[in-house]
């Protein structure tokens, strides 16, 4: 694994069109308020942007909600793995500052994510890389079919039964609730997102789970690094 020591800036890259309409809409409900454990919900998506334009565009769709959070989230996680620099800077638009540079406006925090998700799903170690660790949060997809999940793409989450917490500096509740996975024995993994008084959106505020590796694919799958790609 890399040391977060060295530098993981990139190239400015060349991304293909992304000029055609882009949809999602949430469904159930998650409580802005106080736990209720029967609270769950989802987030369906057509397409995944490659832009910032789009991404923000998408993020206005679905990030008022609190399962709109983490789909987001997901999604600048796929864009940074092809294309790193707009990846990122859509990263930073759908998580807190708790997540970000203190030092640098616009970046990612290095030691705690950057260096995580660049050996994730950029990485060449072929034992540690997971090109299809976003695939593995969206519905219908699993390691027996190798990831190939349903369209359209849909994220699913069910509240955690853990209360929220009041967040002095954000005027706002922590909400924690699980995004499930057909990547992990567990079926799931812990998310916490927040809307701060100051945000139109939901915004993620936590998310190691999500860089943690999800079941490597079999050997008798392959899987496309332009799947997404339409």
């Amino acid at each position: 694994m890399s040391s977060c020591n060295e530098s993981i800036d990139f190239a400015e890259e060349k991304t293909p069109p992304d000029n055609a309409p882009i949809t999602g809409t949430v469904a159930g409900k998650i409580n802005h308020n106080e736990l209720e454990m029967t609270d769950k919900g989802s987030c369906t998506f057509d397409r995944f942007p490659w832009s910032v334009a789009k991404f923000k565009e998408l993020q206005l769709q679905v990030a008022t909600e609190p399962q709109g959070a983490v789909t987001m989230v997901l999604i600048a996680m796929e864009i940074f793995r092809k294309y790193p620099v707009i990846g990122e800077k859509c990263l930073y638009l759908t998580t807190t500052e708790n997540e970000h540079d203190p030092n640098n406006l616009g970046r990612m925090s290095k030691d705690r994510i950057m260096y995580r998700l660049n050996e994730l799903l950029r990485g060449n170690d072929n034992y540690y890389t997971r090109p299809y660790q976003v695939a593995a949060y969206l519905k219908g997809a699993h390691q027996q079919n190798g990831y190939i999940p349903q369209k359209p793409y849909t994220v699913e989450v069910e509240i955690m039964n853990f209360s929220y917490e009041y967040n002095s500096k954000m005027d706002a509740k922590y909400i924690q609730y699980y995004v499930l996975t057909g990547g992990k024995d567990s079926g799931k993994d812990i998310i916490r997102v927040i809307k701060p008084w100051d945000s139109k959106y939901f915004l993620v505020d936590n998310f190691p789970g999500l860089y943690s590796q999800v079941k490597e694919l079999p050997g008798s799958k392959t899987w496309n690094s332009n799947m997404f790609i339409e």
